[in-house]
């Protein structure tokens, strides 16, 4: 099974932390979301990585924080529904739209110099076979095993906040991520990658 890259979820003091952020954000506090933004990229940026290519993976984790700047004065912390989870139901709805709308865009020229993070040496350096191992099996999986594997696993939400992104109960999760987990444990095996 491939290591886990983050922690299984927030502790409690994060979220509290988290939380203090979101409410001066909503007061207009620059410098707390910058603070939120720093929390969450690598993490967001990860759960599209996964399902798209790595231009999308970029464009939409841009999207995703353009659309918590402009709506995060109507967030409200509701039992069971953390900020995180109300980020990453906003991520999920990205990708849906994402998927429904932009099929037939055309790749930018391969020669136009790209200076975003994910093209730098050091970043490239950093990229492991386990990882485009992990990403090509994890294309073989279907679509809500693969949201769930990103999301629990990737991305390190916990089964109240799935349950809140996803909308499904705790119960059908633990069976959903069981079934991802053991299917993605086959597809890993036939690739010669022992888990």
């Amino acid at each position: 099974m491939p290591e886990r890259t983050v922690k299984n979820s927030q502790t409690e003091q994060e979220k509290e932390t988290i939380e203090q952020l979101v409410t001066q954000v909503q007061k207009g506090d620059m410098q707390s979301f910058s603070k939120l933004y720093d929390h969450y990229v690598d993490r967001v940026y990860k759960y599209f990585y996964f399902k798209t290519t790595q231009g999308e993976a970029f464009d939409l984790t841009e999207n995703l924080f353009i659309k918590v700047w402009d709506n995060i004065r109507i967030y409200k912390r509701k039992s069971g529904a953390s900020f995180s989870s109300w980020l990453y139901r906003i991520a999920h709805n990205l990708l849906i739209d994402h998927y429904r709308y932009d099929r037939g865009t055309s790749e930018l020229d391969p020669d136009q110099a790209d200076l975003r993070h994910d093209n730098s040496p050091i970043f490239l350096a950093e990229q492991s076979l386990s990882r485009r191992s992990l990403k090509k099996a994890m294309q073989q999986l279907k679509e809500s095993y693969r949201e769930v594997i990103t999301l629990a696993y990737i991305n390190g939400l916990d089964n109240p906040e799935l349950s809140h992104v996803l909308k499904k109960s705790e119960g059908t999760l633990r069976v959903l991520k069981f079934r991802a987990l053991q299917e993605l444990k086959r597809i890993l095996q036939e690739m010669g990658i022992k888990s």
